[in-house]
């Protein structure tokens, strides 16, 4: 063995201790009260077979680890509990409301971290979009290249103002993200924003070399990649000169917010609801006509319970609606994740029945014929769950940003 293997090895060693310890360290706060399960959509979904809690996957960590067994016979089926949860946080809050605050979460991504480390993790499924990420900056097996196709085609149909940075300076920088890029149905979204920001005049631009925020490789344990990707973005960011930026995914901005160097921190980093809610309070955006559908709204759980947005979505759609949008059994802190998190977006772990389809059936409870989002995945998640729980027809997902740009477009009969 050379010297330099020699030491790589025995640093990336020294580090899978670290995350061991740090994970042990958690889970000697864990009270094991289980209140956790209580709200967890894991434990939920899973049901009748095989259920899972947060406290559990805990439990799981720490046993592999005291009896040495992270890569040992059981490492697929630790692997296999470990990177099923979703990631929403809901364990975090209800842990802080009964007392000790632990933060289970943390541990559970320290423990996906520790299976990257010791070369079991992370999901035989979820390797592709791994590499896609390190080659082309997104996790759909895209080309870089075609990130902007959809602009073009918008282009063709509207004038626009945007800037392309770091070219040409630029107040507002709008991070589309990955999938407004690559899929077709979410960039109607990022068309939605654009519509919105030429309406109020904004100075605003788009990255011209954008790649993704990072979040997926930091979900899914591959630390080292996310560090890559979160350092050349803050580089981009750094040069571009802008002073704020506004996301289309509540993930890109909390990994933004929460997630990147301090130096971040120097930049207003805000989810497009939250823009748009300011512009709407200051009468820089007019809406011309109400929605008259039935509207409820979902709340993200990387918006809200990881970052307690919750008033902008809700101001947006109580100034656009005709008559109050309705509540969910579940809402606030309470909602119920669509599922589609935590790196679940590349692999589907079983469940007895799918936390998006559960949504959707909570939606029609309330008479909802239009589920409203503010997130891509959520939005990918609850617009399947429609059709396969034979709703089509009955209620609808769409974007919030949609819903805004529509009520306040000139109508087409004047």
């Amino acid at each position: 063995m050379s010297e330099n293997h020699s030491v790589r090895k025995n640093s990336e060693d020294q580090y899978a201790h670290e995350l061991e310890d740090k994970i042990v360290d958690i889970v000697r706060r864990c009270r094991n009260c289980n209140y956790c399960s209580m709200v967890c959509p894991l434990f939920e979904s899973t049901r009748g077979f095989q259920v899972q809690s947060p406290s559990g996957i805990l439990q799981a960590l720490s046993y592999a680890i005291k009896l040495g067994e992270v890569d040992g016979g059981m490492q697929t089926d630790l692997r296999d509990i470990v990177y099923a949860c979703t990631t929403c946080g809901s364990c975090v809050l209800k842990c802080k409301s009964s007392g000790p605050g632990v933060p289970l979460v943390d541990a559970i991504e320290a423990g996906r971290e520790l299976l990257v480390e010791r070369m079991v993790g992370p999901m035989p499924e979820q390797i592709e979009a791994l590499e896609s990420l390190e080659q082309e900056g997104n996790p759909y097996g895209e080309p870089a290249s075609t990130r902007l196709n959809w602009l073009r085609e918008f282009e063709k149909k509207q004038k626009l103002t945007y800037k392309s940075i770091p070219a040409q300076k630029a107040e507002i920088l709008l991070y589309v993200g990955c999938t407004p890029s690559y899929n077709e149905r979410i960039s109607e979204t990022a068309i939605a924003v654009m519509k919105l920001l030429e309406a109020m005049g904004a100075d605003y631009g788009i990255l011209r070399d954008e790649q993704c925020c990072g979040c997926t490789a930091k979900r899914m344990g591959e630390e080292g990649l996310f560090e890559e990707l979160s350092n050349k973005n803050f580089e981009a960011f750094r040069d571009s000169g802008v002073q704020r930026i506004i996301t289309i995914s509540p993930h890109c901005y909390n990994t933004f917010v929460n997630e990147y160097q301090e130096d971040m921190k120097e930049i207003t980093i805000q989810h497009y609801t939250q823009f748009f809610a300011e512009a709407l309070a200051q009468k820089s955006l007019i809406p011309k006509h109400k929605i008259k559908n039935t509207v409820t709204y979902h709340d993200p759980c990387y918006l809200g319970k990881k970052n307690q947005v919750y008033e902008p979505p809700r101001q947006i759609l109580n100034s656009i609606t005709e008559k109050s949008p309705v509540e969910m059994a579940r809402h606030h802190d309470d909602s119920l994740c669509c599922g589609g998190g935590g790196g679940r977006m590349w692999f589907e772990p079983e469940e007895t029945e799918r936390l998006s389809e559960t949504r959707i059936n909570q939606a029609l409870a309330v008479g909802a014929n239009i589920i409203a989002t503010a997130c891509p995945w959520c939005h990918i998640q609850l617009e399947d769950a429609v059709k396969t729980s034979g709703n089509e027809g009955k209620v609808e997902v769409i974007d919030v940003a949609e819903l805004l740009a529509e009520a306040v477009a000139e109508r087409e009969d004047g």
